[in-house]
């Protein structure tokens, strides 16, 4: 594949993949249910499980992409999302569902945004931050795309004919584009004396310093915090902001308008360019995330601060995967970039998927959203902490 169709390319497949097998779950999950005949607990142990496997299979991934690069991981990752979607046509058992639902967490792991931007640093030594721009704002249309697809297919044709449609989606486009990707390892394997890294980074030919681990993984923790914040907000964002004092018509308008908020996030991100290295662009998203959540807390007095959360969190929330996609790209260096992130995107998809229940848990034990929000925020100013103490001891180490 060309190198200027590779963003392009990229973009589709994100899109495909992001729809189908995370987003069209949720429009898909009632006929499903009725179908194999168990309660919404039961499904959504399924999701649940493709995302703990999603979790556990991340770091393995980013060793795989390390050693052979994208188009082995990423084309296997389609291959394996057409079959199992090609099962779910046929299946009736809820025990083969589970089974095929492990198997599309599997695929997740294989071709959503963690190999795509090890793909772009891995084929690019310049711009890589423009274009991984441009992958998660391609990829956040998703949801906007396969949400009204997903419907349409499954009250026109049925929830088996929807997924049959997806499984031929990634045997005819995203399977062709990742078959296309560069066969070797183009930035990593051509780094020369005049490649540099930016100030604080380690070497690609360096080993991490004790410095640097301990970096490292004060970096993982605080994504792995974000991670289960994030994941708890969006299934409590419309019981928060109702229990703020708005109905639910007005509620579930203003939580439409996260989506929007994300994608105009990381289109300011594309238009900064490299006016703020990736320290700045963490430092503001890790600012507003914990605005946002006080700002929703304090709108029980003040409703019109929920504005405000709307404002604040969806501008961080899509600015947030550009800070996961480039911060480990800064301090560590391209070279480990797909193993780095394997290593720092494992917890942190785990505690994902473990984010609803423990938002429901927490919840139940308050008895109250004020409370709960309060922790979230506590927990959001810990890990904006964290990923403050990052660069200083990096800095050190260097």
């Amino acid at each position: 594949m060309p190198s200027r169709l590779l963003v392009p390319g990229l973009s589709l497949s994100l899109l495909i993949s992001w729809g189908s097998l995370y987003y069209a779950f949720a429009v898909l999950a009632g006929p499903m249910r009725l179908a194999l005949g168990c309660d919404a607990d039961t499904m959504a142990g399924a999701f649940s499980l493709a995302l703990l496997v999603w979790g556990v299979a991340t770091y393995p991934v980013g060793v795989a992409l390390h050693r052979w690069g994208g188009r082995v991981v990423m084309a296997s990752g389609s291959l394996l999302a057409a079959v199992a979607f090609l099962g779910l046509y046929g299946v009736s058992a809820l025990w083969a569902f589970y089974a095929l639902w492990a198997m599309l967490g599997l695929a997740m792991a294989l071709t959503l945004y963690e190999p795509a931007f090890a793909v772009i640093v891995q084929s690019f030594r310049a711009d890589r931050r423009r274009r991984i721009g441009w992958l998660t704002i391609v990829g956040g249309l998703a949801s906007t795309v396969f949400w009204p697809l997903s419907h349409y297919l499954s009250t026109q044709l049925g929830w088996r004919q929807t997924a049959l449609v997806f499984a031929v989606l990634h045997l005819l486009v995203c399977l062709p584009v990742h078959l296309g990707l560069p066969r070797s390892r183009l930035a990593e394997d051509s780094q020369d004396s005049t490649s540099t890294e930016p100030a604080g980074g380690v070497a690609d030919a360096e080993p991490m310093t004790t410095q640097h681990r301990s970096a490292f993984a004060q970096l993982g923790a605080c994504f792995t915090i974000y991670g289960f914040i994030t994941a708890a907000m969006a299934v409590q964002v419309i019981p928060a902001l109702q229990s703020r004092g708005l109905d639910a018509a007005n509620a579930l308008s203003l939580a439409a308008c996260i989506g929007p908020m994300q994608a105009a996030g990381r289109a300011l991100d594309l238009a900064m360019g490299n006016r703020m290295d990736a320290r700045r662009v963490g430092i503001l998203t890790l600012s507003l995330m914990p605005l946002s959540l006080a700002a929703l807390w304090l709108a029980q007095w003040r409703p019109e601060l929920c504005l405000v959360f709307v404002i604040a969190y969806g501008l961080g929330l899509g600015l947030m995967t550009v800070v996961k996609a480039t911060a480990p790209l800064d301090l560590f260096g391209a070279r480990r970039y797909a193993r780095n992130s394997g290593v720092l995107g494992a917890p942190a998809v785990i505690a994902r998927a473990a984010g609803p229940i423990g938002a429901a848990w927490l919840l139940s034990a308050f008895n109250g959203h004020g409370p709960v929000l309060l922790v979230l925020l506590a927990a959001s100013v810990v890990g904006t902490w964290l990923f403050l103490r990052v660069w200083p001891r990096a800095g050190e180490a260097a």
